[in-house]
């Protein structure tokens, strides 16, 4: 988990997202629906950054949560 906190991280410094496909998340969160996508919501949120979209099997979005 730490080499994709890593992964994204570093390409949020330059871009405004980041894109995870299946290959990587299966190495963190094996499939299995709805719990898959609740844990990858509440990593994000732990590393301040947000889902902004999520195809099961095929990839997760993340960037920087809003400033408010």
């Amino acid at each position: 988990m730490r080499k994709l906190v890593g992964t994204i991280t570093k390409e949020l410094e330059t871009a405004d997202h980041c894109a995870v496909y299946q290959s990587d998340l299966v190495r963190v969160w094996p499939e299995n629906g709805e719990h898959r996508r609740k844990a990858i919501i509440q990593f994000a949120q732990q590393h301040h950054w947000r889902l902004r979209f999520y195809k099961d099997g095929f990839v997760a979005i993340f960037d920087k949560e809003p400033a408010t």
